[in-house]
């Protein structure tokens, strides 16, 4: 046995079809909230699934596919321009764990919001609870025209 020398680990991660199904659904859902398909959105979620919300307002929740959508058509359906700019989905012990974030041009000029969403699927593999937190719109300028970071001048 030699002491001395330490052989690298390798640590693997298999993920189950269940797991992959359930990133799959995660994609899905961030995928119909940038196309503003709330229809797709809505068959995504079964009829009584749990919403709760942290906004800037402070928390809130719904029950119900129809109450929950409609809180995205009000975020997002009707802005002039909704652009994906990142989004990631994970599962974590069967849970989905998702972000994403959007510009957005309305009325109010550009803007920017970003979501995590924490959810739960039932056994029909679609979503029976759905935990959000967000940041609310922020004013942000029109793409491309100032960096999103100020800079430190000395």
């Amino acid at each position: 046995m030699n002491r001395g020398r330490h052989l690298p680990t390798i640590a693997c991660m298999t993920i189950g079809t269940t797991d992959l199904d359930r990133l799959q659904l995660a994609e899905t859902f961030v995928d119909a909230v940038a196309r503003r398909d709330f229809d797709g959105l809505q068959a995504l979620m079964t009829d009584d699934v749990r919403f709760r919300l942290l906004v800037p307002k402070g928390p809130q929740a719904h029950v119900g596919a129809a109450e929950t959508v409609g809180r995205f058509v009000g975020w997002y359906g009707a802005v002039d321009e909704l652009r994906l700019e990142s989004s990631s989905t994970a599962a974590v012990a069967g849970r989905l764990v998702l972000a994403y974030r959007f510009r957005l041009l309305d009325a109010d000029g550009w803007r920017v919001i970003e979501q995590h969403v924490v959810a739960d699927v039932a056994p029909d593999g679609r979503l029976e609870s759905i935990d959000l937190l967000c940041t609310g719109f922020q004013p942000d300028p029109e793409p491309g025209t100032e960096p999103n970071v100020k800079e430190e001048t000395r």
